[in-house]
């Protein structure tokens, strides 16, 4: 999905309507700045909004996910864009989370060793200082 494009259609609409970002955040109990951010295309609403915010915007779900206005004889064709870019999105975002566990993990278990290594080395060294000192 093209974060950017959905921003300029949110903004588009708002403004179509005479609202300010604040007014919008408002009405849905947000902050002005999570419109903003919409707007900009830096994020998305949480999908929880999305119904509501269509609904404030006079808009589809399907020309919201589009970010364009869609005419009626499009829309099947439209829908069935939409959803297969969400699946898209959702798939890359699966990959992208299990690539940073592996890291995470890999990260940590370096960190242990490295840790158990230190630890182990202070032992010796000092159990090596304590018996140079009794004899």
């Amino acid at each position: 999905m093209d974060l950017i494009k959905i921003g300029k259609y949110i903004a588009g609409k708002r403004k179509s309507l005479g609202m300010t970002q604040k007014q919008l955040a408002e009405k849905l109990g947000m902050s002005d700045k999570s419109v903003s951010k919409w707007e900009r295309g830096v994020c998305l609403p949480d999908v929880s909004v999305y119904k509501e915010l269509c609904s404030i915007l006079g808009i589809s779900l399907n020309e919201f996910l589009a970010g364009e206005d869609i005419a009626q004889e499009n829309m099947i064709h439209k829908s069935e864009t939409n959803i297969v870019e969400v699946i898209r999105d959702n798939i890359d975002k699966q990959k992208c989370l299990k690539v940073m566990k592996c890291i995470l993990l890999v990260i940590s278990i370096c960190a242990a060793s490295v840790i158990g290594f230190t630890i182990y080395r202070l032992k010796k060294t000092t159990e090596l200082y304590f018996s140079c000192c009794k004899g």
